[in-house]
């Protein structure tokens, strides 16, 4: 069961009781969609995605704002994004921020995570996963939040490049250009991503504590230990991704001597977690594709032998697969999609 942070719904809940709802409709609505009422302001609590989504759809599709999502991103404050974002918030600059609680999020739980990686020209990606279907508002209360976040801690107006975002375009899209600061706003993409300049890695925080940091990092250490510390898919899907990212070709055989075991070893391993390496591996090529198939001057070919494809046509078997999108589909969305 796919799970994300109780406090990535809260600020909705916080709305609804604003809004008017009564402590017992609150308590109703979590219960039918079995999210625990309890936990909503935990900085460590998680509910069961699917049923975190139903209860945001519902609370949306009662109010009278169209982009309740939106507008609730303008309030956002770091413990949106749960303990890790206070983690983050109490760093140095943006780059810390960003490799710690990004580098904690993958290893609590890497299918629920938002991913983050900078590009080669220094533009930093902030990518929901494209495995959980996240309804509008969520999606783009998400993102907003994320940059309200690092605009005010930063005290500076970060505009971003570019956004897209799953679900269609909206009638209205004032509110979206006026937040993300970009008429470059694209719909139905593959992904929900978020694209900042490269100039933002390098702002300083202006709350940065180190005292809170210290603490904050032994609270996400205790809380990824009782987890059980990170899982091994977890594990082999980051050194992958890191191999990629340096160009190099990933194999089985490397991956385990990364870690200091045979081949056989890290099979049994991956097994006994019900995963395959090649399926892992596969993730990882498209995770990469579908950002590079994303620049208008990709070239297919190039794509394919850069992410490790044997061939094109076996890219386009295994992009289809993964999105449900051909590769030219997935390029297309970007010219068809975006705002002029």
């Amino acid at each position: 069961m796919e799970t994300i942070y109780a406090s990535r719904i809260s600020p909705f809940v916080r709305y609804a009781s604003r809004a008017g709802w009564s402590e017992d409709a609150l308590a109703e609505l979590c219960r039918r969609h079995g999210v625990s009422r309890a936990v909503l302001d935990s900085l460590t609590a998680r509910v069961p995605a699917d049923g975190a989504f139903a209860l945001v759809q519902e609370i949306c599709a009662a109010s009278q704002d169209d982009n309740l999502g939106l507008h609730l991103a303008l309030e956002a404050s770091a413990s949106w994004m749960s303990l890790l974002g206070v983690l983050g918030m109490s760093l140095t600059n943006v780059r810390e921020a960003l490799e710690v609680s990004c580098g904690y999020a993958r290893r609590m739980n890497t299918r629920a995570a938002m991913n983050t990686f900078v590009n080669e020209s220094g533009q930093i990606h902030i990518r929901c996963n494209p495995e959980l279907h996240e309804p509008r508002h969520f999606a783009e209360a998400n993102l907003g939040a994320t940059l309200t976040i690092l605009c005010r801690s930063t005290a500076t107006t970060i505009k971003a490049h570019w956004v897209s975002f799953r679900h269609a375009a909206p009638a209205a899209l004032t509110d979206h250009m006026s937040l993300f600061g970009t008429t470059d706003l694209r719909f139905r993409a593959p992904i929900s991503e978020l694209v900042l300049p490269a100039y933002a890695l390098d702002l300083p925080l202006r709350n940065a504590d180190p005292a809170l940091a210290a603490y904050m990092r032994s609270q996400a250490d205790t809380l990824l230990e009782a987890m059980g510390g990170d899982d091994i898919a977890s594990v082999v899907r980051r050194c992958l991704r890191d191999a990629l990212e340096r160009g190099a070709k990933p194999s089985i055989g490397g991956v385990a001597r990364s870690f200091k075991m045979t081949s056989r070893t890290l099979q049994r391993r991956l097994a006994e977690a019900e995963v395959q390496f090649s399926t892992l591996l596969e993730q990882v090529r498209c995770e990469q594709a579908m950002t590079l198939l994303q620049r208008p001057q990709a070239n297919l070919e190039d794509v394919a032998e850069r992410v490790g494809f044997s061939d094109v046509r076996s890219f386009r078997r295994a992009l289809k697969r993964r999105t449900g999108r051909t590769p030219s589909e997935l390029r297309r969305y970007n010219h068809d999609d975006a705002v002029p």
